[in-house]
């Protein structure tokens, strides 16, 4: 990010509204019908291989506070605002240990729904479906606190927003997610939902984002994710297909490959409920001659069980 030392961060907040009427039951006096908020953060070193992250929950209060007319965040160590001549908004992800990430995010291009109307599918049943728009781009510049060093940075990111009720549709055990963003300007997303036989939901897709913020899409029938290579969790003990090749139909240019290849192999997160880790992470992509045509995060969601459960 300074030309020196390259870094991945993710910085993620899971909002999980309570069902008011339950959480009124006097067994649950306590909390009411407060939300429940859960800080995800991580920062991949790609220079020394190293991966530190970790999670916080806490009940909506003066630990946990989102507003709903803007983006004003405080969970955690996560805290989000927008700046105030609205061109983008301010990021700070607190670390063990004293790390510290701040960082001003501008979009680079406009903002992206995905799916029709801006519904995304997860499955047959109409009720798995979630809101998804997202930034595909962002300037990022700031500084980073790491290891008692205080670095500038500048970089580019990608940046969620989803909503849903129920996630993952009946027989899914999962997900594997990447959003690219290539060096012609462009960027892909791309995501398959796992069946529990092992083979992709109908539902999975690719997306292509062009230069001006239009999109193009397939569905599982015009694309292929194969697995190429594993990495077991010494922590965990999951394996997790960390190597991947996606071949798609692309509408007007025809058959495209993209290989990832993480930069560094332990990026697992691990919370609270061990059964609940994931693998996410920095990737190189390239394509089916092996040059280097940008960047990526991979996300690899649901091997350790449970997590339909967790979701619907």
């Amino acid at each position: 990010m300074d030309g020196e030392k390259n870094f991945g961060f993710q910085s993620t907040v899971f909002r999980l509204a309570d069902n008011p009427g339950d959480s009124n039951d006097s067994n649950f006096e306590r909390f009411g019908n407060r939300q429940l908020y859960l800080a995800h953060a991580a920062l991949s070193d790609l220079n020394d291989g190293r991966y530190i992250h970790h999670e916080r929950v806490m009940r909506e209060g003066w630990q946990g506070q989102v507003g709903t007319n803007s983006l004003s965040i405080k969970v955690a160590g996560i805290e989000a605002r927008m700046l105030e001549d609205g061109r983008g908004h301010f990021l700070t992800t607190r670390y063990p240990n004293g790390g510290r990430l701040e960082l001003e995010l501008i979009p680079l291009k406009p903002i992206v729904r995905f799916g029709e109307r801006g519904l995304s599918r997860k499955g047959d049943d109409p009720a798995s479906v979630s809101w998804y728009w997202t930034y595909t781009r962002l300037q990022v510049k700031g500084k980073l606190i790491y290891e008692g060093e205080e670095m500038e940075v500048k970089g580019e990111a990608w940046m969620d927003h989803e909503i849903s009720s129920s996630q993952l549709g009946e027989g899914l055990a999962g997900w594997d997610w990447t959003c690219m963003q290539l060096n012609d300007g462009t960027e892909v997303k791309a995501y398959r939902l796992r069946r529990d036989d092992g083979s992709s939901d109908r539902w999975s897709s690719v997306y292509w984002i062009d230069k001006e913020g239009n999109t193009e899409q397939v569905y599982a029938n015009q694309f292929s994710w194969i697995e190429e290579n594993e990495w077991k969790s010494p922590k965990t003990g999951l394996t997790y297909p960390t190597t991947v090749k996606i071949s798609a139909n692309h509408p007007i240019r025809g058959k495209v490959t993209y290989q990832l290849q993480p930069l560094v192999e332990n990026q697992e997160f691990y919370g609270n409920q061990a059964d609940n880790a994931y693998w996410e992470g920095a990737c190189e992509v390239m394509d089916d001659k092996g040059d280097t045509i940008g960047k990526a995060y991979l996300e690899l969601a649901g091997y350790g069980g449970g997590l339909g459960a967790r979701l619907n």
